[in-house]
């Protein structure tokens, strides 16, 4: 039997709710606490797995949502090291903006949801779900509510199931990391929505195709970051090497501070454009969905081949 492939996987996540729009509404109800019924009509507006990078975006799996008056940015983060708050400001912020024009009233600005659930601790709280809009510092007024960020830490749920929180009960499905664990869920709760999310992630989970990309994006992420690890390992002893070598007294620190930089920026950049390429050639795939596979932007691809060919 193959090995199960969780929901807080980023690639079974989106699958999940961009397949299946009525249980993302749900989904979105029960974490944000919105009074959504199914007159609201959801939009995904970008439901590929694998977005396009040519102009050098980064490679993201996060799941844009639009809803009357309201939209939606929804990630599911497993890799600790990608995720900040500054990040989350970040994109927020693009969200907010994207469709204002010149001359448009600021009135008309829709209300926008960042929404992250993260299969690792972030915060100091003990609360599994941490949310923050924009309020005075003392008497904690509202200054707006366009503003809702939505931090939900899987990591910290309740030992107690309490099947009668929807919140608490999708959490679950999410970080189900076995079938037990998913059937478990859905022996507590009564919440249809959430039952056609596990048969889901069971028919995801038999998909011969959906794993092999999981399993050649998983690999080429191993690779690409094994490889940068040990460029900037070559890199730095080969920059030490050429300031010791050429610098004397203040040169010599000079030369080291150069050298260390040099070597580790052409270092990194070789193994970078030989990942990509070997990628390329194993799996017959165009460059821009190598590179979103690996997680590079093309702008970062151009600069490495740049340095290489100085």
């Amino acid at each position: 039997m193959e090995d199960f492939i969780s929901a807080s996987h980023d690639v079974v996540f989106k699958a999940l709710f961009v397949d299946h729009k009525d249980c993302l509404r749900d989904f979105l109800r029960a974490v944000i606490d919105l009074p959504l019924t199914e007159q609201d009509d959801v939009d995904v507006l970008n439901p590929e797995l694998y977005p396009d990078v040519a102009k050098g975006k980064s490679s993201r799996l996060d799941i844009h949502v639009t809803m009357p008056d309201k939209k939606f940015n929804v990630e599911m983060q497993s890799r600790a090291k990608d995720f900040s708050s500054d990040r989350v400001l970040f994109y927020w912020s693009k969200m907010f903006t994207e469709d204002i024009e010149s001359g448009s009233e600021y009135q008309s600005l829709d209300q926008a949801f960042s929404v992250n659930v993260l299969g690792f601790s972030y915060l100091t709280c003990e609360e599994y779900h941490s949310s923050y809009s924009i309020r005075e510092n003392i008497r904690y007024d509202q200054f707006s509510d366009k503003l809702s960020i939505h931090i939900l830490e899987l990591t910290k749920l309740p030992k107690e199931i309490d099947g009668s929180d929807d919140k608490q009960m999708w959490l679950r499905l999410i970080k189900a990391e076995d079938e037990e664990a998913l059937e478990m869920v859905r022996t507590n709760t009564q919440n249809p929505m959430i039952h056609k999310a596990i048969d889901a992630i069971y028919e995801l989970n038999a998909d011969k195709a959906l794993r092999e990309q999981i399993r050649q994006r998983d690999k080429a992420l191993r690779d690409y970051e094994n490889d940068m690890s040990v460029a900037r390992s070559e890199g730095k002893a080969e920059g030490i090497g050429i300031g010791r070598a050429e610098g004397i007294g203040i040169g010599r620190a000079e030369g080291i501070g150069i050298g260390r930089a040099e070597g580790i920026g052409i270092g990194e950049a070789k193994n970078l454009i030989e990942n990509v390429k070997m990628l390329m050639t194993n799996t017959k795939k165009p460059l821009a969905e190598v590179l979103t596979m690996l997680s590079i932007t093309q702008e970062k691809y151009d600069q490495s081949l740049a340095l290489l060919n100085q």
